[in-house]
């Protein structure tokens, strides 16, 4: 029967830092969208309309990423913990 492997700190380590990391990608995608709102809101030309659009939907996107990629880490943390 396999022994079940322990999760060293640097692995724990090493998947905080990721997580840290996926959280200001998160802080990002809202700033992206916040500032397309500004965008679309405030400027009135064609030009910056389709620009906050795009803003607004390049933050969403990563925004989504984001969350799926966290998702992942905790359930991959949640593993190591019950091999311990």
């Amino acid at each position: 029967m396999p022994r079940k492997r322990k999760a060293t700190l640097e692995e724990q380590q090493l998947i905080l830092s990721k997580e840290r990391t996926i959280l200001s990608f998160m802080r990002t995608a809202l700033a992206l969208i916040g500032v397309g709102l500004v965008v679309v809101n405030v400027l009135p030309a064609l030009v910056f309309q389709v620009i906050g659009f795009g803003l607004i939907v390049i933050g969403f996107i990563e925004l989504i990423e984001s969350v799926r990629r966290l998702r992942d880490k905790q359930n991959y943390m949640k593993k190591l913990e019950k091999s311990r």
